[in-house]
């Protein structure tokens, strides 16, 4: 069932390229913020960071962006909001399956995009070790990030289970990870404290994490116990978030 979803799924991406078009102008940020810390580099280096390794970095995080990216928290929030919920408790399938087919159908266009910004970022920041070495703990990382993203998306999501519009404090979450994710700014950048704190959060581990071992940042011990720790994270949060759900539909059920 997840599949046939999938596949009516990118069948709507074909069929509403402009839409796509208008998705990928909202992933603009990064390059906005590749101009801007190429000219605060421009006489030098900043925090260890030369214009040529800014211009990797940024564009790296592009790329992340969008194969990361996903939309259940307001695909949720609008079943929540219209009652098309009810539709899906009833099938045999986990209602978060169509959710997360929705997302799969999404990234082949995502992936076509992707590819050359990749391509660019790896060109850009050199060759600090094989590429190969380097893309392969960058693909280890991906799914794990996409994991994270979606876990704390469907915490969020089930909050509408008690309230009326549960996208306000993801709109927060957002707002708070844009600075903390590396998204806008590489996270050494950030004061010592700020960053120790950081370091531990999921919005390290969806953006700037991948980015970092595609430009080849940590040596292959750091890299392999910062994976690690990305799986523990995604378990953790992929657990809570079912049970989170799980309460939510309990109470959706007794008011349905």
């Amino acid at each position: 069932m997840m599949l046939t979803l999938a596949r009516i799924r990118f069948a709507e991406v074909i069929a509403w390229r402009a839409e796509f078009l208008l998705w990928l102008m909202t992933l603009t940020m990064p390059l906005i913020m590749l101009v801007f810390w190429r000219a605060v580099t421009r006489d030098g280096a900043f925090a260890g960071y030369t214009s040529q390794d800014i211009t990797a970095y940024f564009l790296a995080v592009l790329a992340v962006a969008l194969l990361t990216e996903c939309n259940l928290v307001w695909n949720l929030n609008e079943d929540l909001r219209t009652g098309g919920l009810s539709f899906w408790l009833i099938k045999p399938a986990h209602p978060l399956s169509t959710y997360l087919s929705i997302t799969l159908a999404e990234l082949p266009a995502r992936v076509l995009v992707a590819l050359p910004v990749i391509g660019l970022a790896l060109h850009a920041g050199g060759a600090a070790e094989p590429v190969g070495g380097r893309l392969l703990l960058f693909l280890l990382s991906l799914p794990m990030a996409l994991g994270i993203n979606q876990a704390v998306q469907i915490m969020v999501g089930s909050l509408g289970f008690w309230m009326d519009r549960s996208i306000t404090l993801f709109k927060l979450y957002e707002h708070v990870g844009s600075l903390l994710s590396g998204y806008m700014i590489p996270l050494a950048f950030l004061p010592a404290g700020v960053r120790g704190v950081a370091d531990w959060l999921p919005y390290r581990f969806v953006i700037s994490l991948p980015v970092e071992l595609l430009l080849g940042q940590h040596d292959g011990t750091t890299a392999l116990r910062l994976l690690l720790v990305q799986a523990a994270m995604l378990v953790v949060l992929n657990l809570m978030a079912m049970k989170v759900w799980a309460l939510g539909v309990r109470r959706y059920t007794a008011f349905g």
